[in-house]
């Protein structure tokens, strides 16, 4: 009797311990994976998913996380993911803490203040920050604007210029420029949300001033959300720049500019990095100190 002879594809051999470390690592990187192939989570619209040449179908992928990943596929999966292959495919790992660590590195990806916090800070700082909030609150907040803000105990209105310009992995980039002592500080800085907030970080490019801001989340209020023209305040804390080097609180309102005919965002941030330079601030008696000063230091109900 002749033996049978298998028709069909042969099996293949599955990992299901990667299956479900992938299932975790999309969950924790804000990523879909199944039909709705349009919205930019999806991995279909994932940069690093397509160059390391992995599943274009929502089924295969479905079944790679259900069933387990062909032995064929886990070198690719891991390198997408950023990840050793030894670690993809341990039942002994945890991948929660291994994607956080390793979107703790100095490659930008996260800045270095997550550092010191141990797990709770890059797990929840990945989930607050996933790709497409980011995107989102970069669709929002991309543009130049116009800070005014007051320093503790001061009655000068300074004046500000801030460009929300790129986005990357978990972070908003900007610029800012003023005017201290005749002298103009440019710096630069990262937007990140945590829970309600949006904190900034930024360093001046002289290296010396490091500052913080905090302010609402936009994307969580939708009041705020719809504010036409868009504005935020918040109060930061920063180096005053004298000799005694206490740090001094400020508060600060700042309003998205719109962007004129035929003008790009950086022709807008050096009209105003021009501006600051020529009125780097309202004293008391000018004519625009009276409403500056209550536009500034009124408290934000979140209702306008």
């Amino acid at each position: 009797m002749k033996a049978k002879i298998p028709s069909g594809r042969p099996s293949l051999n599955r990992n299901r311990v990667a299956g479900e470390h992938l299932r975790i690592a999309l969950k924790m990187l804000g990523k879909k994976w199944r039909r709705d192939v349009e919205d930019t989570r999806h991995v279909l619209n994932w940069e690093s998913w397509i160059a390391c040449g992995l599943p274009r179908s929502p089924t295969t992928i479905d079944t790679d996380i259900r069933e387990g990943i062909p032995e064929n596929r886990i070198a690719d999966y891991a390198h997408c993911l950023g990840i050793m292959p030894e670690l993809f495919i341990s039942p002994q790992t945890d991948m929660v803490k291994v994607l956080a660590d390793s979107l703790s590195t100095d490659d930008g990806r996260t800045p270095s203040m997550v550092l010191g916090y141990k797990e709770a800070f890059p797990k929840r700082y990945v989930e607050h920050n996933r790709q497409s909030y980011m995107q989102e609150l970069f669709a929002l907040m991309n543009g130049v604007y116009r800070m005014h803000y007051v320093l503790q105990g001061v009655e000068l209105i300074h004046r500000c210029t801030v460009w929300v310009y790129d986005v990357e992995a978990y972070r908003l980039l900007l610029r800012g420029r003023f005017s201290m002592f005749g002298a103009e500080n440019e710096f630069n800085g990262n937007i990140f949300r945590w829970h309600n907030n949006l904190h900034v970080h930024y360093l001046c490019q002289n290296e010396m001033e490091l500052g913080y801001t905090m302010t609402v989340d936009p994307l969580r209020h939708n009041l705020v959300k719809r504010r036409s023209p868009f504005w935020l305040k918040g109060q930061g804390l920063t180096d005053r720049g004298l000799a005694d080097n206490i740090p001094i609180i400020f508060t600060y309102r700042m309003e998205m500019l719109p962007l004129p005919d035929g003008m790009t965002h950086e022709g807008l941030w050096r009209q105003e990095c021009k501006a600051v330079l020529e009125q780097p601030f309202f004293p008391p008696g000018s004519p625009e100190h009276g409403a500056l000063w209550a536009q500034v230091l009124s408290p934000d109900d979140l209702l306008s």
